[in-house]
C-alpha cells in the first residue's frame, strides 16, 4: 500500500518589512494591546509579543533586550502621549473674559474627549492593570499629583473670580473634582453606553453650581479686576488723603 501524501507543511507567512521606528512602535502597540485585552500585565513576554506582532522573538530582542526593559519604553512612551492629551485639557491664557465655570467643563470635556479616543492608553492609567509593575503604579501617582497642583492653581483663581466663600479647602475640592474626572473616565470606558460624556459634564456642571458663588454669571478675570478697580477708586479718602 503506498503511503499517504503528507499534508504541506504551513509555514508562518514572514511579516512585512518594516523600517525600525515603524516597527519599534507596533511592538509597542502589541504590547499595549495585549495588556488591555486581558487586564493583566502577566500575558507579556518576549515570545507573547512576537508571536502577536507575527515575527520571530529575535525581532524583538533587537529592540528590547528584555521583558523589563519592553514595558519601560511603553511606559515611557504613553507618560509623553498622556501629558501631550492633558496639556491639551489646561487652559491657556489668555482666558480672561472666559466664566470659569466654564473653563473648568472645557477642560474635563477635552479630558473625556482624549479618553474616548485612546481607551487602550487610559485604561493602563486610569484602571490599572492586574500586576502592574512598581514603576507603572509611581508613574502614574506622579502624573496625577502633577495634574492636581496645577489644578490648584487654576481653581483658586477661578474661586476668586466667582467670588466663592475664601473658607473653601481648596485642596479637597481640586482632588474630589480631579477624582470625579478620572471615575467618569473610567466609567465611559468600561460602560460607554450608560455613561456619555454629556451625561459626566452634566454632573459636573451640577457639582460646581453647589459651590457659593456672589459674581453672577457669566464673568471673567478682566470683568473681576474692572470692578475691584472700581470699588478701589470709590474708597473715600480722609483730610490727608488715606
Amino acid at each position: 500500500m503506498a503511503p499517504r501524501p503528507r499534508p504541506p507543511v504551513r509555514r508562518r507567512r514572514p511579516a512585512p518589512r518594516l523600517p525600525p521606528e515603524q516597527r519599534r512602535e507596533q511592538l509597542l502597540d502589541t504590547t499595549l494591546g495585549l495588556i488591555t485585552e486581558a487586564r493583566s500585565f502577566d500575558p507579556i513576554s518576549m515570545e507573547s509579543v512576537a508571536r502577536a506582532a507575527g515575527v520571530t522573538k529575535p525581532v524583538v530582542y533587537d529592540f528590547f533586550a528584555n521583558r523589563g526593559e519592553l514595558l519601560a519604553a511603553l511606559l515611557e512612551r504613553e507618560e509623553q502621549r498622556t501629558l501631550s492629551e492633558l496639556a491639551e485639557a489646561i487652559p491657556s491664557p489668555p482666558w480672561l473674559d472666559i466664566d470659569p465655570d466654564d473653563v473648568l467643563l472645557h477642560a474635563i470635556g477635552t479630558f473625556l474627549d482624549a479618553v474616548r479616543r485612546n481607551p487602550s492608553r487610559w485604561l493602563l492609567i486610569l484602571h490599572p492593570a492586574e500586576g502592574s509593575p512598581e514603576e507603572i503604579r509611581h508613574k502614574v501617582e506622579e502624573i496625577r499629583e502633577g495634574i492636581v497642583q496645577l489644578a490648584k492653581e487654576l481653581l483658586t483663581i477661578g474661586l476668586r473670580v466667582r467670588r466663592s466663600s475664601t473658607d473653601i479647602d481648596i485642596d479637597l475640592l481640586t482632588r474630589l473634582l480631579i477624582g470625579n474626572a478620572e471615575e467618569g473616565g473610567r466609567l465611559m470606558l468600561l460602560h460607554p453606553t450608560d455613561y456619555t460624556p454629556e451625561r459626566l459634564l452634566d454632573f459636573t456642571k451640577w457639582l460646581m453650581s453647589t459651590i457659593p458663588r456672589a459674581a453672577p454669571y457669566p464673568t471673567g478675570m478682566s470683568a473681576a479686576m474692572a470692578e475691584l478697580a472700581d470699588s478701589d477708586s470709590a474708597e473715600p479718602t480722609t483730610a490727608d488723603g488715606t
